[in-house]
């Protein structure tokens, strides 16, 4: 079985959107959630913000590569049955 890379991009960018503060949003391929300036500014709740976007975003990841290799080895079992 090969290796794999596990990527992570995180960014933190100002914005003027109020909308919604405080509530994680998913995209297609993205997870993101505006909080204050006072929250960006201190490093307990930017992390609680932080670990509560990231979470969802991981299991998704998670999920998915799971998937995947359960996919790939019933893919495997079957070229083998065939031999």
């Amino acid at each position: 079985m090969g290796n794999y890379k596990i990527k992570v991009n995180i960014e933190l960018v100002e914005c003027d959107s109020d909308a919604e503060q405080g509530k994680l949003i998913e995209n297609d391929n993205f997870f993101m959630m505006t909080i204050n300036e006072a929250e960006a500014a201190n490093i307990d709740k930017c992390e609680r913000s932080l670990l509560q976007t990231a979470h969802p975003a991981i299991r998704k990841a998670l999920s998915a590569h799971l998937e995947g290799l359960s996919k790939k080895k019933l893919l495997k079992k079957r070229e083998s049955a065939r031999k």
